[in-house]
């Protein structure tokens, strides 16, 4: 970590992360593991969670610790300026490196979330579209189906089913029954005296061929 103002001094403050007890153990019994990058700090910081370090002793004279509890931070001991060497470009690239590399970490978690958000949007308006998808073959086949019903029942009144009357013109159903709701408009007593003329007509032609054909 540094400092990137002038009035903060611009210190160059190396950290070690230990996560368990054994892994700073370890740390502990040989630190100058840490010094190929330590010398070029600052500062050096050891962070850890609660209790990783039992004993401020266990850590080297200019050591710093600091502790995470999962919501904040408590410095547990100040890291004591030290003469740093000079960064030498290996080094800084290294640096550079790792800045990058955080970087694009950074990046393609952001671009991964930003994807999600797009799959979860495209799969919230395909549901929405399947909703209403769905509720529209709904309402056509309730509508269907009532006018199935109604057909149904108007054959059953009727006594004979329209797809075997009228050769394939069932529009023709549909003429007959206008009609003949037209005959019903003229009123009632009409249309009975036109019923009986031509039972009236009917029974006389009967009645002709009757005596016709006697001996």
């Amino acid at each position: 970590m540094m400092s990137l103002w002038p009035s903060r001094g611009l210190e160059l403050h190396g950290v070690e992360v230990k996560i368990s007890r054994s892994d700073w153990k370890r740390e502990a019994a040989d630190p100058s593991k840490a010094e190929a990058i330590a010398k070029y700090c600052d500062r050096w910081w050891i962070h850890t969670p609660p209790g990783i370090v039992a004993d401020l002793s266990e850590l080297p004279p200019a050591w710093g610790l600091r502790e995470f509890d999962g919501k904040a931070w408590q410095t547990v001991r100040e890291a004591d300026k030290t003469e740093a060497t000079q960064i030498t470009r290996p080094f800084l690239a290294a640096m550079l490196r790792r800045a990058d590399g955080t970087m694009q970490a950074l990046m393609e978690e952001a671009m991964h979330d930003a994807r999600q958000a797009s799959y979860a949007e495209a799969e919230r308006m395909r549901a929405g579209i399947r909703k209403q998808v769905d509720e529209g073959v709904k309402r056509r086949t309730e509508s269907l189906e009532r006018t199935a019903a109604n057909v149904a029942e108007f054959e059953a009144a009727f006594g004979a089913h329209i797809r075997n009357s009228f050769g394939e013109h069932p529009a023709a159903w549909g003429s007959a029954a206008k009609h003949l709701a037209e005959c019903g408009q003229s009123g009632y007593g009409r249309l009975s005296d036109r019923l009986r003329k031509a039972a009236d007509e009917i029974d006389a032609l009967a009645a002709l061929s009757s005596v016709e054909r006697a001996p």
